[in-house]
């Protein structure tokens, strides 16, 4: 039995969406895996957009990781995903929409959004006997499996294992001071003017799509080269700009989009049957610090440089890079026992960066903080206790957001990724 984990987190320094706490968070799971789970730092792969020692978390870096920890497991082996930044919500297109009409995502620190089908897509390769534990540590976080989500109720305040109750370890954490928190989300229209910043073209939440695949080419999220595929099959920007642009009408719109729906539902029932090898995500080793891409990603062929009079171009024609497959979409639904998911609120939620009064440097996420101080006072609880005694610990704190246990009822009877006592072969 082996165990690792893959550690993400993202404080967008410098940036309009800066956060302070996600490294801090990285850290704090590092130390409970190793002290209270027996997982060796060797087989940990840590990383963040503070420090070029570390591998950069891009988009791409990211999902070529969390295929490596997934693929590379055994069965026996116990793994561990843990993402700590922002999150967000794009409107969903196409032949299988979202009860809410959006997806869910992660930001990584360039902003190629990691939406719920990709990381979907990569859990389904999970081998049978891996046991996989995700943390999202972000905003809009519900959902990202699209398992069952489990009712938890929560009383009002109880002791805790270890002595004490959740009063006195909120208090304790604060030491008296004013907490300050921020969310970590990112909203669609930020999202939109953090790109064109970047790139120098105009992007709109009503094109971000097509931004995304333009700007990121072959390793942007698959809904959104999706989309550009069913766009380009039902007659390109052309049809699209003949539709909505002018002389275009509503109706025009929504016949095109039924199209474009068709189209995916196409490309959807053909791609299933197909290998998904999606933009070179090549193996990495766990415990060395393989080399990083460095930045943020650069545009594909067709971007155009910003134009010198201001406000940037509009986005370039879009084309496939050559050679590209199209990944298949995922099964609509993960079997129950692939993966067991944590998250920092609902799908409608946000999720708080949190911060003592005076002292940035003690930043945390409130799941990331709330687990990690629980753990450390009853390490073997099982999923289930540990969400909702971390629902108790938050609403304690002031926190309006509702952490999540998304998995099958046996697996939340689970200790919480492993039992304290549980050996580790080092390798």
């Amino acid at each position: 039995m082996v165990k690792r984990a893959l550690l993400v987190g993202c404080n967008y320094p410098g940036t309009d969406a800066q956060l302070r706490g996600c490294i801090n968070d990285v850290m704090s799971i590092h130390s409970m895996l190793t002290r209270y789970k027996g997982f060796d730092a060797s087989n940990i792969k840590i990383m963040i957009d503070t420090d070029n020692r570390y591998e950069r978390p891009t988009g791409r870096n990211i999902k070529r990781a969390l295929t490596e920890l997934i693929t590379s497991g055994q069965p026996g082996d116990i793994l561990v995903f843990h993402f700590s930044g922002h999150g967000t919500q794009i409107p969903a297109e196409g032949p299988d929409p979202e009860e809410d009409g959006k997806d869910e995502a992660i930001c990584p620190t360039d902003l190629n959004i990691i939406v719920d089908d990709d990381l979907r897509a990569i859990v389904e390769k999970l081998p049978s006997g891996v046991e996989l534990t995700v943390i999202t540590d972000c905003c809009h976080s519900g959902g990202m499996l699209d398992h069952d989500k489990l009712e938890i109720q929560i009383g009002g305040a109880t002791q805790v294992q270890g002595g004490g109750n959740m009063m006195d370890l909120m208090t304790s954490i604060l030491g008296g001071r004013e907490l300050q928190q921020k969310p970590r989300e990112i909203p669609l229209d930020l999202l939109a003017q953090m790109l064109s910043q970047r790139t120098g073209q105009r992007v709109a939440p009503g094109n971000i799509r097509m931004s995304m695949a333009n700007i990121f080419g072959a390793d942007a999220s698959q809904v959104c080269l999706q989309f550009m595929s069913a766009l380009t099959a039902a007659g390109g920007l052309s049809a699209l700009g003949g539709a909505g642009g002018a002389g275009g009408t509503r109706n025009n719109q929504a016949g095109l989009m039924a199209l474009i729906g068709c189209c995916m539902k196409m490309m959807q029932s053909q791609g299933q049957a197909q290998q998904q090898q999606q933009g070179g995500y090549a193996a990495t080793g766990y415990g060395g610090q393989p080399a990083s891409g460095g930045g943020y990603a650069q545009p594909g062929a067709t971007y155009q440089q910003p134009s010198a009079q201001g406000g940037g171009p509009a986005p370039a024609p879009f084309a496939f890079p050559s050679g590209f497959s199209q990944p298949p979409k995922p099964n609509a639904s993960l079997p129950q026992e692939k993966g067991i998911l944590i998250t920092g609120c609902e799908a409608h939620q946000t999720s708080a960066d949190a911060c003592p009064s005076g002292d940035p440097s003690k930043a945390f996420g409130a799941l990331t903080n709330a687990i990690t101080t629980i753990v450390s006072r009853n390490p073997d609880i099982s999923y289930f206790q540990l969400v909702s005694e971390v629902r108790r610990f938050l609403s304690t704190g002031g926190f309006s957001q509702q952490p999540c246990l998304e998995c099958s009822r046996k697996n939340a009877e689970k200790p919480f990724i492993c039992s304290s006592g549980s050996q580790t072969a080092h390798v």
